[in-house]
């Protein structure tokens, strides 16, 4: 009988593995049936796929995020061709290893059943629209995630400390604005090992720094020896210190309140039990570290509010604000919400409550996705993926000759189906070309012009594909408010499929 009981207080990590799996399998196959969720997944497509035909990142096209999802999507489309459904897969398995770290991390403080509720509490606020698209911050989150589990089993060794880092640096080699991890917990293991703390090695900062230096130098070798060192300079260091004075701390600590409200009307049943038990393992976790069960336990509990704190900083100094940043911290939050988990189930009829505050969000998880994700999964065309911008692509390879130059002012994964050749390399992301701290370092440094929008425009391509919305007219006329006569002068609408518009330029008699 005591065997069996400890079973169910303990689940094993196969039963959380089906759950999660099954959860997340639930809840985000959906995205497989929708072409363009995100236009930033569409220029991580575009760069993936200029990896896939054998060029380094950045050297022939330009996004402003670090290297790692271009290699990982770049990996998918080489072997599986033009799938929007690998792509959206390889975001969902990423997604399943990062709630199972969630799971493996809670269970040390908070049991194994609260652990499990903390990874599917995670899922479920990632099955909002925030966490559909195959973004950079799902293999941050993976790599994170895994550091954090290495760093929470201490003693930590020298051998765990260089495993660490390596994480660590491919953390940041994903999201370049979680560079304040790799360095906070740099000087977590210095202090460490100042004080000789049993829980860390002497020498364990030496191992995590070169663990750490590894991934780097191996990026930096590869375009040293192609010749593109300062291309990489002005990717992965230029570009974004440019972009990150956009926003000011004050004004995104506003924006990201403005934003949090909105998607708690939207989503209420999912997000209110999420924060109220994030804030009761918060304030249960920092009781425990002033009065720890033993050594370990306020050992992991440090490694979680660091975590916690350097995530919620570097969200703040990011140069800008989308919810989809959030995901990078809730992985965090759904330790603390195992910890609030278990702290609600030893309440008088907590057992009840802790149910609720699981099976709630869930369902109202389920109630919004499952049945977009059957109708996907059992739709017959789905393997034809029957899409408007491919029917677009597939307009304009038809109908406009041999190689014909397009310009996406939105909509840009009609290169993608085209192959089409970038007119800007900075025009994997349409806006890019007319935001000035993203343009202005390139052009500075030689990559671009000073005027992409002017220089495109002089080019008059065969065609413009926008959206039927006006999200793409906005940014453009912003640029270029001539740019309405330009496109009148030159251009005659097309076709339309769906929210895609496609204009043709128009031909002399």
């Amino acid at each position: 009988k005591c065997r069996v009981m400890n079973r169910l207080a303990q689940p094993k990590a196969v039963l959380a593995a089906l759950l999660l799996g099954i959860f997340v399998l639930a809840t985000q196959f959906v995205s497989v049936g929708r072409e363009v969720i995100d236009p930033d997944e569409s220029t991580f497509i575009l760069m993936g796929a200029d990896v896939a035909r054998g060029h380094l990142p950045f050297v022939e096209q330009f996004d402003l995020k670090p290297p790692m999802i271009f290699l990982l999507i770049g990996g998918v489309l080489a072997v599986f061709g033009k799938s929007i459904v690998a792509v959206r897969l390889l975001g969902d398995l990423m997604l399943f290893g990062t709630a199972m770290l969630v799971f493996r991390f809670a269970r040390r403080l908070s049991g194994g059943w609260p652990a499990l509720g903390g990874a599917l509490l995670y899922i479920g606020f990632a099955s909002l629209d925030l966490g559909q698209p195959t973004y950079s911050e799902l293999p941050a989150l993976l790599f994170g995630m895994g550091a954090l589990l290495v760093f929470a089993h201490s003693p930590v060794t020298p051998r765990k400390a260089a495993l660490a880092g390596f994480l660590l640096a491919l953390t940041v080699l994903s999201r370049s604005n979680l560079y304040q991890l790799p360095v906070v917990f740099g000087l977590l293991l210095v202090i460490a090992g100042l004080r000789r703390s049993d829980r860390v090695h002497p020498r364990a900062w030496l191992a995590y720094g070169l663990g750490g230096l590894a991934p780097v130098a191996a990026l930096v070798a590869v375009y040293a020896a192609s010749g593109h060192l300062d291309v990489l300079k002005l990717a992965m260091i230029d570009v974004p210190l440019s972009y990150s004075q956009q926003v000011g701390p004050v004004e995104a600590v506003i924006d990201n309140i403005r934003q949090f409200y909105v998607a708690t009307t939207i989503a209420p049943f999912i997000v209110i039990p999420f924060v109220l038990l994030t804030v009761a393992g918060f304030a249960l976790a920092a009781l425990r570290l002033l009065y720890p069960a033993d050594k370990a336990e306020r050992w992991q509990i440090v490694v979680l509010f660091l975590a916690a704190l350097t995530i919620l900083v570097s969200l703040v100094f990011s140069g800008a604000v989308y919810p989809h940043y959030w995901l990078q911290l809730l992985p965090v939050l759904g330790v603390f919400c195992a910890i609030g988990l278990a702290f609600v189930a030893r309440l008088p009829f907590g057992k009840w409550a802790a149910l609720a505050l699981v099976l709630v969000p869930i369902a109202a998880a389920l109630a919004d996705r499952l049945p977009q994700s059957l109708a996907v999964a059992t739709s017959p065309a789905l393997r034809a993926e029957p899409f408007d911008v491919a029917a677009a692509a597939r307009h304009i390879a038809a109908s406009g000759g041999r190689y014909p130059s397009v310009w996406p002012w939105r909509k840009q994964l009609v290169d993608w189906y085209l192959d089409a050749p970038q007119l800007s390399k900075a025009g994997v992301q349409p806006e890019n070309i007319a935001r000035p701290p993203i343009v202005g370092p390139l052009a500075e440094h030689g990559y671009v012009g000073k005027d992409e929008v002017g220089r495109i425009m002089a080019l008059v391509p065969d065609f413009v594909v926008t959206d039927a919305k006006g999200k793409g007219r906005e940014w453009i006329v912003a640029a270029r408010p001539d740019i309405d006569a330009w496109l009148d002068a030159n251009y005659r609408l097309d076709a339309r499929f769906g929210d895609v518009v496609v204009y043709r330029k128009i031909t002399p008699l």
